[in-house]
């Protein structure tokens, strides 16, 4: 526990087999620690582990442990600075308390093909996630909010579910005039605007 400790405090009280196997912890002395109380396996993640003394988030873990699965064994530290999985499209608006569309699935943007067996996540391989789509929510790499609005215009999300995540996003301070432009910026035809001002003035819910 000593080891494992530290390592769980990073991440939301949770780790995976991996980082145990890492930091010397066997598959024997996991289990005990699981049969004795002191860990708990995370519901719906596979050797995903919580440290029992560490309160429950239903609404994020979820996709916190999803992301622990995607770092094979490399440590919350190393990970946000050399980013192997950034939170996208549904999954990044709900993290981010935005909007009310339900993620169906647990969305991530990657830089490799991952298999982990699991038919609950969507992943989208990026050879390069620019450093501009993304920051720390919760500790969690996410899409920022204007990747999030070009994202799911690209998945053709209904409009008025985007322009509520808009709204929340501007009431927020986390979204600009010229930010909702470029993400507006080649679906107003598509949504039936004439241009990329008038389509984002709308989802803005103001008039131009």
């Amino acid at each position: 526990m000593a080891s494992l400790s530290p390592v769980a405090s990073d991440q939301w009280g949770m780790l995976t087999a991996a980082h145990a196997r890492r930091l010397g912890v066997s598959r024997v002395d996991l289990n005990r620690l699981v049969k004795d109380g002191t860990l708990a396996t995370v519901p719906g993640a596979a050797r995903v582990y919580r440290l029992t003394g560490v309160a429950e988030d239903p609404d994020q873990d979820p996709v916190r442990a999803a992301w622990l699965q995607l770092g094979k064994g490399r440590l919350w530290e190393e990970r946000v600075r050399d980013v192997d999985a950034v939170v996208s499209h549904r999954s990044a608006a709900h993290v981010r308390s935005l909007g009310d569309l339900i993620p169906r699935v647990h969305e991530f943007y990657v830089p490799t093909r991952v298999r982990l067996r699991r038919t609950d996540l969507k992943l989208r391989v990026r050879p390069r996630i620019a450093r501009s789509d993304w920051d720390l929510s919760g500790g969690l790499p996410v899409c920022t909010l204007e990747k999030i609005v070009a994202d799911l215009l690209g998945d053709h999300e209904d409009e008025s579910a985007v322009a509520q995540i808009v709204r929340d996003g501007i009431h927020d301070g986390l979204l600009g005039r010229d930010e909702l432009e470029r993400a507006a910026a080649g679906y107003g035809i598509d949504y039936g605007y004439g241009s990329a001002t008038e389509f984002a003035a709308a989802l803005a819910g103001s008039r131009e």
